[in-house]
């Protein structure tokens, strides 16, 4: 077969391949090497493996919390991440510091979010069943489909609308209604779906100009620095068992944080909410994996739901290409 210069697709592939890590180091011009439907078919699997490494570290932490406080935890597990970033920003050749000042509130903003979320979520594990808080926050879909419409100026279509709310009944019918709790860990629980939604479109406002790597960074430190107080008063000596628990914590955990903002660099916040619903299904077979958890009936069919809901954004959840090629 005939193919004229510069048309092959074997041509095309390496500039591919070559986006495909420039995207995974920074992002920004590299996301320009694909279409709007590539755009979208990458974020999507990005969130499905941000959702996979997500229940790898959900376990690691799990594992971890069970021989130190959680509080200790989560410095641990912040502050080595950052350390390890840290030296990316030399090998890249990326300054640490923002150089426009309206990003330093930006910033602030992050870190005031995420260490509102992790309070809230800390606090809904501490007084509900484990079940119950984790499906809690899933209810953020709800919140990130008018507040991309608000903030960003993002469209809400039909699809959207009915795919976010399928996914949402899916997240109740896994709720277990006799599994008991305090209504302010529920409230608790809410409230950090809340900061979750508004960090989500923080971050796809910031990720037009930022790299991804600074984007890590500063809420590793912000959340290091802001809980290192009650680590220091709940402190309890490092077992060796503990060390291989955390290393995969903070390593999937950083994983999973890179493939997120990536993804929603590279997509619509009010598209891709609904696919995140997808982590649940990957934290219920590392329950089982790990911890032999049986999902009950009702969970099954919630998780059928969110499997639905998540394979209709695949499929119809994209702008059409024309007009995001000329955003």
């Amino acid at each position: 077969m005939n193919v004229p210069p510069g048309e092959s697709t074997t041509a095309s592939c390496p500039g591919k391949a070559m986006g495909l890590a420039r995207l995974v180091v920074d992002g920004g011009a590299a996301a320009e090497t694909f279409s709007a439907a590539e755009r979208h078919k990458i974020a999507v699997g990005l969130i499905l493996f941000s959702g996979i490494t997500m229940a790898g570290m959900m376990t690691a932490l799990k594992l971890a919390s069970g021989q130190m406080s959680l509080w200790q935890v989560m410095v641990i597990r912040a502050g080595l991440a950052a350390l390890i970033v840290l030296p990316v920003f030399r090998l890249a050749r990326i300054p640490v510091l923002p150089t426009q000042g309206g990003l330093i509130r930006l910033y602030a903003l992050r870190v005031a979010l995420a260490a509102g979320g992790i309070t809230c979520w800390i606090y809904s594990i501490a007084y509900l069943p484990l079940g119950v808080a984790s499906a809690l926050s899933f209810s953020k879909g709800l919140f990130v489909l008018w507040l991309a419409a608000l903030f960003l100026g993002e469209r809400i279509t039909s699809v959207k609308v009915l795919t976010t709310l399928v996914g949402f009944c899916g997240v109740l019918l896994v709720l277990d209604p006799s599994g008991g709790g305090s209504v302010a860990a529920g409230v608790a629980g809410i409230l950090g779906a809340l900061f979750g939604a508004l960090l989500t479109v923080v971050i796809k406002r910031m990720s037009a100009t930022e790299p991804t790597i600074r984007m890590m960074f500063f809420p590793l430190c912000g959340i290091t620095v802001l809980f290192a107080v009650p680590a220091i008063m709940t402190w309890q000596p490092l077992a060796p068992s503990a060390i291989g628990p955390i290393a995969a914590m903070v390593v999937l955990g950083m994983l999973s944080q890179w493939c997120f903002i990536s993804a929603y660099r590279l997509g619509e916040v009010s598209a891709l909410a609904p696919v995140e619903y997808s982590r649940l299904i990957m934290a219920v077979l590392a329950g089982y994996i790990a911890f032999g958890e049986l999902p009950t009936a009702l969970g099954i069919a919630g998780m059928l739901l969110i499997v639905g809901a998540s394979y209709a954004v695949l499929r119809h959840g994209a702008a059409p290409p024309i007009d995001a090629d000329k955003a």
